[in-house]
């Protein structure tokens, strides 16, 4: 009866791992969207679309090369840029937008946003916000998108966006790639957790930015095969069925 128990505890530990490591697109959309409506985890609707989203830029070459597989590979993305780190490359701004991509708020600093005082988080999310429009100048920003360091938030932090007119875009396809796993584990993670209306999120920083080239150049093709394109975070959030 001890083996018995103990051979089912495993089975039950090894589900976990399995819904928690490799399936967590599951429970994302089954639970977590349902339990914060005014958070985007990913789009509604059948139609075999999703959004690529970048984090952490820019840094520098690495965000270069990003913008030039991206126009190879005619995917748009969503840039979550941190404000210090326009000074890698503070032209990245404008020729991301010039290539049809969208551009995100990321505050400042890479920290923990979830874990700033009311007040240093609205100087950060409005310094990083002059600063992206200062880089991205003369083109004209429409304020949308604001993503948390850590991906952790609370109320506060929501009825702050709100009333910048931000909303706070997470995913629903994180392949743990800040933990550096091997690039076999980051696609055979992409391709489970895709789904129609999926956010992919991916991360640009000089350590992390060759993986992201590396990833994207192997699980773009393989998508497009099983029917997915990838779509402005916009389009992705149209509520077409």
């Amino acid at each position: 009866m001890t083996l018995l128990l103990a051979l089912l505890a495993l089975i039950l530990l090894l589900d976990l791992v399995v819904v928690v490591v490799l399936l967590p697109s599951l429970l994302i959309r089954g639970l977590l969207a349902r339990l914060a409506p005014d958070v985007v985890f990913c789009g509604r609707g059948r139609q075999m679309r999703l959004a690529l989203s970048i984090d952490d830029g820019p840094s520098g070459a690495g965000s270069e090369a990003l913008l030039d597989l991206l126009r190879e590979l005619q995917v748009p993305a969503t840039f979550f840029l941190i404000g210090s780190h326009l000074e890698r490359d503070h032209r990245f701004a404008r020729r991301a937008l010039q290539q049809g991509h969208d551009l995100g708020n990321h505050l400042w600093c890479d920290e923990r946003s979830a874990a700033l005082a009311p007040a240093a988080f609205q100087q950060q999310l409005a310094d990083t916000e002059r600063a992206i429009a200062r880089a991205a100048a003369p083109a004209q920003l429409c304020w949308r998108w604001f993503r948390p360091g850590g991906g952790w938030f609370h109320r506060a932090m929501l009825d702050a966006l709100a009333a910048r007119s931000y909303r706070l875009v997470l995913g629903s396809i994180f392949p743990w790639d800040t933990l550096r796993p091997p690039l076999w584990f980051v696609r055979l993670f992409v391709r489970l957790n895709a789904h129609p209306g999926g956010i992919l999120v991916l991360h640009d920083t000089p350590a992390l930015s060759g993986r992201t080239l590396e990833t994207l150049r192997c699980i773009v093709p393989e998508l497009r095969q099983r029917g997915y394109r990838f779509v402005p975070l916009q389009e992705l959030l149209d509520p077409a069925p």
